[in-house]
């Protein structure tokens, strides 16, 4: 079996062992469905015997709760068979299962996980014709009328369309701006197979996940109970939001199965193939390709699992869990197309399971996060959580050498005046030409001075023509540098002269 992490408890190990030998068991059972396109209901059956869709879920509702690892592990395991089969079971985790363990009633937890626990299918609503990334601005609607919210909309590339019994719908509950200023306008229902109004529009013919129904569900004047609503009127995109580490997290574990496979193939076949009367695994071209692919999927491997880890701490994985998918998904899709290189015309034919897998590589790049949403993700995220790691380093001249070096102190300057700050500006010039002076930069250096006395001693020294001013959308002053009036001013020229050793005086003017 793959390694086990350390710190996964026993129950991990073994959960790890059983999935693997049902994996093993049933490979061909998933070849089957590349073939026919239909739907493995008996093999979804048997995953359902295995307690495997309780991961999740506490032993008093009817789960094994070995949390977001043990969902992983299910998860990888299952990708190796089918993507039909694995993405059934891990979009129903974060289709209801976790939302209704994080925010669910009493109530709701004793209705629904039981029956999650039990094999029970889910879907997740959340894009339509006309919306996907921007997520806030879902147009279905949900109309409170006594005991009832009436839905009406659309929603598309929803996945377990038909086979799922109960959907988790994202609707519009208020049109006022102060509302969606504040992100309270949409709410989350759980809809389930069955209710007046409620069908299937369309099934879409995808390039890849063979077997596994995607499509539109429209919604005319759907009456759902009240009591469905998760959370409260307004908790829709906070509900939302909390199950995208969990999704990504758990989406990107079902890329894991594939890329094993690949790399398993790509060495089988390479072993077993003889050109200019060698196998051709001893091309050292191909032994490249299979080492980047091993160090692409153990790579991959740890980040979905640490972000697991996280998860199951109950820690803020977001960073970890962009990350992931970022990675995991642009390198599955780089694997198995080094694999199906190494193994030549084999590679691309339909005899080898191959060909489906690489037919996902997109789709994995889009679903559950496009690959140009993670990357803002991690601009935004990736600086506020490295913020004190990704501090500019402060930068002074040597006191002998004359060249800039790093500080970890800078020096403070004591005599705030213009210029004092004019000589600042005129070393900073010199020890990152060509650079701004940040906010923080200069409030790091001139000791005991206010917000208000910098924009004041900035602004008389712009309008003297002395300093160049940034200010930000806001209009605050965000970067500043003297002129070259100003460096003029600060110091002499002598000053900013320097020359290394080896250049002749004789080319100085």
């Amino acid at each position: 079996m793959v390694d086990a992490y350390p710190w996964w408890n026993e129950r991990h190990r073994q959960l790890a062992v059983e999935a693997k030998r049902f994996a093993d068991e049933n490979l061909h059972r998933g070849e089957e469905v590349f073939w026919t396109k239909k739907f493995p209901t008996g093999l979804l059956r048997e995953v359902a015997e295995k307690g495997w869709f309780g991961t999740l879920i506490p032993e008093q509702y009817g789960g094994i709760n070995v949390g977001a690892t043990g969902a992983c592990i299910v998860t990888e395991e299952l990708s190796r068979v089918c993507s039909a089969i694995a993405n059934v079971y891990c979009i129903t985790f974060f289709s209801g299962t976790e939302q209704l363990l994080k925010f669910g009633s009493e109530e709701q937890k004793k209705r629904w996980l039981p029956r999650i626990a039990k094999g029970t299918v889910a879907g997740v609503c959340i894009t339509e014709p006309y919306i996907g990334s921007d997520a806030a601005a879902i147009e279905t609607t949900a109309r409170r009328d006594g005991d009832t919210y009436v839905l009406n909309g659309k929603k598309r590339f929803t996945t377990n369309v038909g086979i799922a019994d109960m959907y988790l719908v994202y609707a519009k509950t208020s049109d006022k701006p102060e509302d969606r200023a504040k992100y309270r306008h949409l709410s989350a229902f759980i809809v389930e197979k069955g209710a007046a109004g409620f069908t299937v529009e369309k099934i879409n013919e995808l390039g890849g996940w063979f077997g596994l129904p995607n499509g539109y569900l429209d919604f005319e004047n759907v009456k759902v109970p009240a009591e469905n609503m998760i959370g409260n009127e307004g908790d829709g995109w906070k509900i939302m939001m909390a199950g995208l580490n969990f999704e990504r997290t758990l989406f990107t574990a079902g890329m894991l199965g594939p890329m094993r496979e690949a790399i398993r193939y790509a060495v089988g076949h390479a072993q077993r193939r003889i050109q200019f009367g060698q196998p051709t695994i001893n091309a050292e071209v191909n032994q490249f390709k299979i080492a980047d692919m091993i160090a692409g999927y153990e790579t991959s491997r740890l980040l979905v699992y640490y972000a697991a880890y996280l998860t199951d701490l109950d820690r803020d994985a977001v960073l970890h869990a962009t990350v992931s998918k970022l990675y995991t998904s642009e390198t599955y899709e780089k694997i198995l197309s080094t694999a199906i290189q190494v193994m030549g015309g084999d590679g691309w034919t339909r005899f080898y399971p191959l060909d489906a897998f690489l037919r996902d590589a997109k789709v994995n790049q889009i679903g559950a996060g496009t690959s140009e949403v993670m990357r803002m993700i991690l601009f935004r995220q990736g600086l506020r959580a490295l913020r004190e790691d990704l501090k500019f380093p402060h930068r002074k001249l040597h006191e002998t050498l004359k060249v800039p070096v790093s500080t970890f102190e800078p020096s403070k300057i004591t005599e705030v005046n213009e210029q004092s700050v004019l000589e600042m500006f005129a070393e900073n010039y010199m020890v990152n030409p060509g650079l701004y002076m940040s906010r923080e930069d200069l409030k790091d250096r001139l000791e005991n001075i206010s917000d208000e006395q910098l924009d004041a001693l900035l602004q008389g020294l712009e309008t003297k023509g002395l300093v160049k001013l940034y200010r930000d959308r806001k209009g605050r002053i965000a970067l500043a540098r003297a002129t070259f009036e100003g460096l003029r001013k600060a110091k002499p020229r002598e000053a900013y002269r320097w020359f290394p050793e080896w250049m002749s005086k004789d080319f100085i003017f």
